[in-house]
């Protein structure tokens, strides 16, 4: 039997994406509005496309963060790491100095 293929249109995604929101991920129940679709292909078509979109995102949020907001972040974090692990160790009554990572966060 051959397999025959369709792409999924504009207006079915954003139906698809409409459901979902609705039914709250009950594929079940959003694949019924699908009669030529499969639970697997709307599943796996759903996925996809949020993958599509969640990698848009993350891209072009990384692409409108300059490279010194990185660093200053991550420099604000290690500060952060930093000031928990002396308070953890003052708390302990332990001697901070001790961590061997402690001199790559500062």
């Amino acid at each position: 039997m051959a397999r025959i293929v369709t792409r999924w249109t504009e207006e079915e995604t954003a139906l698809l994406n409409k459901l979902v929101a609705q039914y709250h991920n009950n594929f079940k129940l959003v694949a019924r509005a699908f009669p030529s679709r499969s639970y697997n292909q709307v599943k796996g078509h759903y996925f996809n496309e949020f993958r599509k979109t969640q990698g848009q995102e993350q891209e072009s949020a990384s692409s409108a963060q300059q490279t010194g907001g990185a660093i200053g972040a991550a420099s604000s974090f290690s500060s952060e790491v930093t000031a928990e692990k002396s308070q953890l160790g003052d708390d302990l009554g332990l001697d901070t100095s001790f961590y061997a990572f402690q001199e790559l966060l500062e």
